[in-house]
């Protein structure tokens, strides 16, 4: 795998960032004309810096400005190293404090602190940053952070800062990881002659040239035309990689900052999300029920109420669960870093990690789902997997919700097949716990079918899978219900499913069946009207005697050797005759002229015989 490192730039305004970074690499970052108008980085800017290796880091100035903390913090996406800058003649500010706290919150923990500017001052003067740098980030991630004071411009140390950058970027260990393809678009524009460009980190997978996605959250299919990392033109980018994408098929004013480009349904929609979230130790604060904050993921700000779960309120240097009820939809993966600030004044106060994407609402009163919720902050890949298979799912719906590269999703379900963690049902999976409440939920209804009609044979098959509601077609649930962890309890039989220890019972009926099939018998060669024979209390051993040795025609029934013994007399009568009309069968069968034509309509119904003017032929 090859490492694509991006180093970031985070601190307040005019202490000298973009100056440090023209030190470093000799390259300007303040690229468009306003920002070169107002001195200060309003938007990202990005170039690289040459390793000794061969190899290229890429550089984001992030800019420092309070009212461009948004900006900062799409700049942060994707970083691996970051500089905090602090001047020296200014010391630790309140943006300075604030740019922390984002970069612990989106998971940055790789930092130097570079003390810009100290030339201006006296060495004392740096002593004294120093100083207060190291009081004021005690028992925060930059408490051990290097701390290096250099003058940008003069040069003064910038060759020792570049031995100490390269040292910790060389030291970083990139995981490989299974995650789908992820840009957050910090930047849309159209370049004359060339079309709609977008840049960003990609944070996840790898993108390639001429390659479609998708982009969210519009849903719109685009092709990239081409990629270029650091101006130069490449067909494959990797995780980690500072990137511009050539867009086909949309105009860059379709495309606004916060949108994600990725691979084709592979992020979940929410509008809640469950998190595990951090309170900053610096101000004092308090997240109630309903507290309303600006929560920030990847690219993207949107409104929300928080909703504290495992404890009615949240404060200062406090971590606990909360969800976050979104004022619009955002698009997500499980894991995902976010920063919220208050809403008004507007600050940052905390973050964390996303935990669930649960669309019900809950509260500190859920207590069995706060549980859930701890046991899944542990999760696996594989966990994760098993807890979504609750119900019968399809290899998409599992690819949407893991975010992971479809090769992976099916590395990890082979490996959960073969481990017997979960079962493949024609084209859709559930983990085996769930089947095999399933299994029971089925059991049950048998049981209670069985109970409720002793002389029925089972459920139809297709009666069961209307009661269950599985989202399963007709071949799958017979798939099912032939599996091994349903057989343990019910057998499917003849289109029935019954207990596999259930076994019709006549021991109580037999006299009332025999005084039944004796009355219908009797009668003959008559036909029996159902209501002359049976009552209302023999409507279970009526449906039990039609399976097997009763017939029913209209109103009549008729025992089914009777039944064979009039169809064998029709076909010996064609074997001399081409032709028989009703008073002929009548003659032949001693039956009443009506009852006669009822037996021949009905022949005439099972293609037996065929009625043609006023008599019938045998078909």
């Amino acid at each position: 795998m090859k490492n694509n490192y991006i180093i970031g730039t985070a601190g307040h305004i005019d202490h000298g960032k973009t100056t440090l970074i023209r030190a470093l690499t000799g390259n300007e970052t303040d690229n468009l004309k306003e920002e070169k108008e107002r001195g200060i980085s309003i938007n990202l800017g990005f170039t690289a810096l040459d390793l000794s290796n061969g190899e290229k880091a890429g550089i984001i100035d992030v800019p420092g400005h309070e009212n461009f903390v948004k900006n900062m913090m799409a700049g942060v996406v994707g970083i691996d190293i970051i500089l905090l800058v602090i001047a020296a003649d200014d010391g630790v500010m309140p943006q300075t404090i604030e740019h922390a706290q984002i970069l612990h919150y989106m998971g940055v923990d790789n930092a130097i602190i570079v003390i810009t500017k100290k030339n201006m001052v006296t060495p004392e003067m740096v002593d004294l940053v120093k100083a207060d740098i190291e009081m004021s980030f005690a028992d925060t991630i930059l408490e051990d952070a290097p701390i290096i004071a250099v003058d940008s411009v003069s040069g003064e140390n910038i060759d020792q800062l570049k031995v100490l950058i390269e040292e910790k970027i060389l030291d970083i260990q990139k995981q490989e990881d299974s995650k789908s393809m992820r840009m957050n678009i910090d930047r849309s524009f159209t370049l004359q002659g060339i079309g709609t460009i977008i840049t960003g980190t990609l944070t996840e997978g790898e993108i390639h040239k001429d390659g479609g996605y998708m982009l969210y959250p519009s849903g719109k299919k685009v092709k990239v035309r081409s990629i270029e990392n650091h101006d130069i033109p490449i067909d494959i980018a990797h995780k980690g990689q500072r990137i511009a994408l050539n867009l086909a098929n949309i105009s860059s004013n379709e495309i606004e900052r916060g949108d994600i480009i990725a691979q084709n349904d592979s992020l979940i929609r929410v509008k809640n999300v469950q998190t595990k979230l951090s309170l900053s130790k610096f101000d004092d604060i308090e997240i109630e029920h309903w507290t309303r904050v600006r929560f920030f993921h990847g690219t993207k700000e949107v409104l929300a109420r928080a909703v504290p779960l495992d404890k009615k309120e949240i404060k200062s240097n406090e971590t606990a669960l909360c969800e976050f009820r979104l004022e619009e939809e955002i698009y997500v993966k499980r894991g995902d870093k976010f920063v919220i600030r208050s809403y008004s004044p507007v600050k940052t106060i905390g973050g964390g990690e996303i935990i669930d994407t649960n669309d019900q609402n809950h509260t500190v009163n859920s207590k069995d789902y706060v549980d859930y919720l701890k046991n899944k902050e542990e999760f696996s890949e594989i966990d994760e997997i098993s807890d979504f298979l609750d119900k019968f799912k399809s290899a998409d719906e599992i690819y949407t919700h893991m975010g992971i590269e479809k090769s992976a999703l099916d590395t990890d379900l082979k490996q959960m097949a073969a481990n017997n963690d979960i079962q493949i049902i024609g084209e859709s999976y559930i983990a085996n716990p769930n089947l095999e409440k399933i299994a029971s939920d089925i059991s049950e209804l048998v049981k209670d079918y069985h109970k409720n009609n002793p002389l029925d044979e089972g459920i139809s098959k297709e009666e069961l899978r209307q009661k269950l509601d599985l989202n399963l077609e007709t071949k799958d649930f017979e798939v099912m219900l032939k599996n091994k962890i349903l057989t343990k309890h019910i057998m499917l039989q003849r289109g029935f499913v019954k207990d596999k220890n259930f076994a019709i019972s006549l021991a109580n009926d037999q006299k009332r069946i025999d005084e039944l099939m004796g009355q219908i018998k009797a009668n003959e060669p008559k036909l029996s009207k159902e209501s002359d024979i049976f009552d209302k209390k023999d409507k279970d051993l009526l449906a039990f005697l039609l399976k097997n040795d009763l017939v029913k025609i209209d109103e009549f029934v008729i025992r089914n050797e009777y039944y064979t013994k009039l169809v064998n007399m029709i076909k010996d009568y064609f074997k001399e005759n081409d032709k028989l009309e009703a008073k002929e069968f009548r003659d032949i069968s001693g039956l009443s002229r009506n009852q006669a034509i009822v037996i021949l309509e009905y022949l005439d119904r099972k293609n037996i015989t065929k009625r043609v003017e006023d008599y019938r032929i045998l078909v």
